[in-house]
């Protein structure tokens, strides 16, 4: 390494500005900062390093034991892309199931003391809350990574026939395969892929895998069934020397095919839905006002209440509430744009 008056006198030497020089380093400094890309690994938390202090060899023991039941957890957990260790997680499960019962165990009771229950029924309708309480909680921990697993798996399915498609184009210009991922992660126009697609770039720029190990590493983990064999399907043309640009192409192709179908399908079976809405939700309720409207004529109760309070019900309560889970059912079905 050359020090600061060696560096001055070769400038002199070479008749060069240092000025010129720094506006060189500079920018091509600047620009290996922006192509810098952030990568997250597995961290502990403090909530994480209590729970595995507490519940570490009961999760070691009963995942030993039941590894059928944990197996599926595992998978979700990866899938999901949760920066926790599965071993952790479950941990935390445990962990957060006993804070939930230790604590209903003290809010009912403190509850049905307030109430003035007598003895036993507060130890009864508190243990029986509590329990139910922490088994909710251990539920909800298993669940979240299907849920989330799923969600990455709809974001994915939504950005994959456009990601394709802008794959091929890239394909097309002759640069190399790693190209057309760093593009993808660059744009930030697909986000439900932007995890998966940072992973490869990733194991091939920081951890020094070849393109292949690391599409096959991405393959075992993504939630996503045609985006893991869009990355085999790259794996087979790369290593048998085919044309990536034909296979993207005619993946672009496909998927665009599968995506109108998707939508078609979609627009016919809205004409279905339509059609259940015209007659419950419009005829019966006219039905049901006009039923109602003979039986105050006649006189009579239903069930014991007077029509009134029935018609009170249906239009105020009923009909509002079967509106509003026809809209969440047409939101939930409905493809993303």
């Amino acid at each position: 390494m050359l020090d600061k008056k060696q560096k001055k006198k070769l400038l002199q030497e070479l008749n060069i500005d240092p000025a010129d020089v720094k506006r060189y380093i500079d920018p091509r400094k600047q620009k290996e900062r922006l192509t810098e890309v952030k990568y997250t690994l597995y961290e502990t938390t403090s909530y994480g390093r209590i729970s595995n202090s507490l519940f570490e060899n009961l999760t070691l023991s009963l995942t030993k034991k039941y590894p059928q039941f944990f197996n599926s957890l595992n998978i979700n957990l990866k899938q999901s892309d949760i920066k926790i260790l599965s071993k952790t997680y479950i941990s935390m499960m445990f962990f957060s199931s006993f804070i939930a019962l230790v604590s209903s165990l003290a809010f009912f009771s403190f509850l049905f003391v307030l109430l003035g229950l007598d003895p036993v029924s507060i130890i009864l309708r508190t243990f029986t809350f509590s329990f139910v309480s922490a088994i909710a909680t251990l539920t909800a921990f298993y669940l979240y990574p299907a849920s989330v697993a799923n969600r990455r798996r709809r974001e994915i399915k939504e950005d994959l026939p456009f990601a394709i498609i802008h794959m091929s184009a890239v394909a097309g210009s002759g640069a190399q395969p790693i190209a057309m991922f760093d593009l993808i992660l660059s744009s930030g126009e697909y986000k439900g892929l932007e995890g998966e697609v940072r992973k490869i770039v990733n194991y091939v720029n920081l951890f020094g895998y070849d393109l292949s190990t690391a599409l096959k590493s991405v393959s075992l983990t993504t939630p996503s069934k045609p985006f893991r064999e869009l990355l085999l399907g790259i794996i087979s043309t790369v290593e048998g020397g085919g044309s990536l640009k034909d296979y993207l192409e005619g993946k672009a192709d496909e998927a665009m095919t599968t995506y109108r179908l998707e939508r078609k399908k979609y627009v016919e079976t809205l004409s279905t839905y339509s059609d259940v809405y015209t007659g419950i939700l419009i005829a019966a309720p006219l039905l049901f006002i006009t039923t109602l409207a003979i039986i105050n004529v006649l006189g009579g109760k239903i069930g014991g209440l007077s029509v009134q309070t029935l018609s009170s019900i249906g239009v105020y309560g009923v009909i509002p509430m079967m509106n509003i889970l026809f809209m969440l059912f047409l939101n939930i079905t409905q493809p993303e744009a």
